[in-house]
Order: structure tokens, then sequence, then C-alpha cells
């Protein structure tokens, strides 16, 4: 019948029309992709691997070769700014003071001698006294300028600063002897009087040289009193093995990899590698005798990349994690970014900068406490698009000045330059150059054309 014949017939038709979609879909190149532009919310994150550190630390130094007479604390134990840590002594520095003692004395006595005897004797004893005041005042001058490089920077400025004011003042005091010693000698067939108030100048100007010879050698020995300089947390120093094998420094290695290199030598010779320090340990000069940390406040020094770092502001907001605590995240926010870049290179061969984070509490299971020294990666979040139209990151294709996009308009692809606001980890906001609804490829663009056919579904 017809209607039976007509229901056939629709068949047909319905069956050719599905060969016909399934012939067109076999013709999609699955290699390609497109996806509408949409509106969403992107933020941007700058990676860098860090540190924990404490809010402040102060190390607290050997002056000169010593012996730790007494220990006023236990490691870890928790002081307050000023108080005794510990106690040294020194052979070299004791006898510093007595050498310059002795000229002191020596100085003094002249001076009260001198003008009674012959011209000859008491220039002769002058001269000789003026040999030993002068020897000593460069000894101890020396023996301080050798250990300012072994103290932290604060204390190393302070005590250069009063060694050049000490050492100037020696000079003149010097110059002052030598000036009347000579007035003395001119003198000698002048009158008494004349020649007692050239030799008095002289022993005068020479007994304040050996006394400010004998202040600068008692500071020294002052400074093996060891106060801590904040309060804190004390961890000791540890003695000094001399296992330590020195590893060369090879250029142009990474930042990262060179303080590996280094580590896998250098600890033992920064006298660190062994037992905490106890009475009766002898110290070289410079040697770290007690650390003292302040963990009220912890930081995380990150090393963020130069192609970075002028997006990073103080302020910003940053997720931490800890290699200890891997099921944990830190809060944290950007205190502080250096000016200049830190030592060494990055991963990538160019500089880094240090960027202080100040670390918060830790958003998670349990209550983890991380320490000072632990290897952290942060996440600093340095821009965020709300609302703004937003595509795939794989859509992005670099061309000649600047980002752009194929969209594919009538069967075809058009490249089109981008302004870009905010680069997510996924996706990317586009701050202009699109518009909402609008296809943009986002697997394959590499292999694309501008103007070609789109060969995707």
């Amino acid at each position: 019948m017809r209607r039976g014949s007509t229901g056939a017939a629709a068949l047909a038709l319905s069956l050719a029309a599905a060969l016909a979609l399934g012939a067109c879909s076999s013709g999609d190149d699955d290699r390609y992709a497109a996806d509408p532009v949409r509106p969403g919310e992107v933020v941007e994150r700058v990676s860098a691997p860090g540190v924990v550190q404490a809010a402040a630390q102060g190390d607290l130094k050997a002056p000169a070769a010593a012996r730790v007479e007494r220990l006023a604390v236990r490691d870890g134990q928790r002081v307050q700014s000023g108080q005794l840590v510990a106690q040294l002594s020194s052979e070299q520095v004791d006898a510093q003071v007595r050498q310059a003692q002795e000229a002191v004395d020596a100085a003094s006595s002249l001076g009260g001698v001198a003008p009674t005897l012959p011209t000859g004797p008491a220039l002769a004893a002058f001269q000789q006294v003026q040999s030993q005041v002068t020897s000593t005042s460069a000894a101890v001058i020396a023996a301080l300028r050798s250990a300012l490089p072994l103290l932290p920077q604060p204390q190393r400025r302070r005590l250069q600063a009063r060694i050049d004011r000490a050492q100037t003042r020696v000079a003149e005091l010097q110059r002052q002897a030598d000036q009347a010693a000579r007035q003395a000698a001119a003198a000698a067939s002048a009158q008494a009087d004349s020649l007692r108030r050239s030799l008095e100048a002289a022993t005068a100007a020479q007994r304040g040289q050996a006394e400010l010879a004998l202040e600068l050698a008692r500071d020294q020995q002052r400074r093996l009193t060891l106060r801590a300089p904040l309060a804190g947390t004390v961890q000791l120093g540890r003695t000094a093995t001399g296992g330590g094998a020195t590893v060369p420094s090879l250029p142009g290695l990474p930042e990262g990899a060179e303080q590996a290199l280094q580590g896998l030598g250098g600890a033992a010779a920064q006298g660190q590698a062994g037992p905490p320090l106890r009475v009766g340990s002898e110290v070289a000069a410079g040697q770290t005798v007690a650390t003292v940390y302040d963990v009220s406040a912890l930081l995380v020094a990150a090393e963020v990349d130069e192609t970075d770092i002028a997006l990073v502001r103080p302020g910003q907001p940053t997720r931490v994690e800890l290699d200890a605590f891997p099921a944990a995240t830190f809060a944290a926010r950007v205190r502080r970014g250096a000016v200049a870049p830190s030592a060494g290179q990055s991963a990538a061969g160019g500089v880094t900068y240090q960027v202080d984070l100040a670390l918060g509490e830790a958003e998670g299971a349990g209550h983890p406490v991380p320490r000072v020294g632990m290897t952290a990666t942060a996440a600093i979040e340095v821009r965020r698009a709300v609302g703004k139209l937003s595509v795939p990151g794989s859509a992005l294709v670099g061309r000649a000045g600047g980002q752009a996009v194929f969209v594919v308009e009538g069967g075809k692809v058009h490249l089109r330059p981008v302004q870009v606001a905010a680069d997510g980890e996924d996706r990317v906001a586009i701050a202009s150059g699109l518009r909402e609804g609008e296809r943009v490829v986002f697997r394959g663009a590499e292999r694309l054309r501008d103007g070609q056919d789109w060969p995707g579904g």
C-alpha cells in the first residue's frame, strides 16, 4: 500500500542521511579542537623555590683562637637579649693584653725618670720604649684586623670603625712623641727645664699610645664573653671534625646545583659537622660558637626568576608547600623583594632575586610545625582576573609583536592578536581582542596558518 511504500521510502531516506552524516564526521581531524570564549576567574601565580628562615638570627663567633671555658645555656634553650651564652679563654688574646700592659708600665716608668737622666741615656731609653710601644700597638691592631672578615656584618662594621679611629690616634700620638723627642735632642745644650719639658711631652704621648693599645687588647678580651644579640632560641655550634673535603667551584652551574655540590664537602670545613661544642672545646677564630634564632615568626626566602620579578609586589598572597609536610599548604604574603640579584644562577641560566615571604598558618590536616632550613616551594599570586573573557592556555601562540589566537570563523581560521590580562595554570584571561562565544583553537594551533580551512570539528 501507499502508506506502506511511503514508510519504506522514508526509512530509505533516513538511512541515506545517517550515512552521509557519518561520512562528514569521519572527515574531521581530531588533532584539532576549538573552544568558545567565556568569562571566568583566572589567577596567575609565579612559582619559586625557597627555604624557611627565622625572622632574625645572630651568630656568636670566636674573636680569636680560643677555648670554651663555660657554656651558660643548653642547646635549644630560650634566651633573652644580652644573656650570657658562653665564656671563652684565649692564650693569644691574654698575651696581647700582657704585652700591652708591659708597654704601658714601661712608658709610665720612663716618664718618671727620663727628665732626671743625662740627655744621651734619656733619649736612648725613650727610643727603646718607643720601639716596644710601636710594635705592641701594631700587633694588637693587626690581630683585630685579621679577625674582621670572620665577624658578622654589623659587628664587623663597628669594629672596623673602632680600629680605624684607634689607628689614626696611634699614628698621631707616635708623631707627637717623635716630634717631642727631636725637640729634646735639639734642647740638649739649652737649659735643663727646656729639656725636661720636651722629654715629658715625648713620654706623655708615648704613654697615651701604649694605653690605647692596651684598651684595644682589653676590648678583644671582653669580646671573649659571648652574649645573645637578640631574644630567641640557642643552637650551639659544632665541633669541627676536620674531615671535610674542599669541592672546587664550577662556573656556569645553576645556583641549586652549585649549593648541592658544595654541600658534598663544605659542611665540615665550616666547623658545623661534628657534635655540639662543650666546655673544653677548642674553637678557631671566626668559628660559630652559638646561633640565636628568633622563631617567633618565620620567613620563606624564595628565589624568583628575573623574568617574573617585575610582577612581584609586597602584600601579594602566596601559597607555600614544604617538602617535609606534603599534605599541608601554608598561607604567606610577600614582605619584600631584593633590589640586587642573588649570587649564582637560576636553573634557566639567568639570575634570581630573593623575595621574603611572611609564613602563616598551615591549611590542611594536622598541625605541622615548620623548622628553619626546610625546603619550600612558593606560588605567589601576581595577577587575578575576575569576570574577564578567558581561553585555554594552549590557545595562545607567540607571534612577532605579542600573543595571538586562531579564531574559527566561517569554516576558516584567522589569526587574531590579543592582550593577556592574567596567565593562569590552565586558562588565560584576555583583556582585549576577543568576543564572548567566539571559538578559538586550543589544540593543534601550532600547525595552522592564517586563513586556511578549519580542519577540525
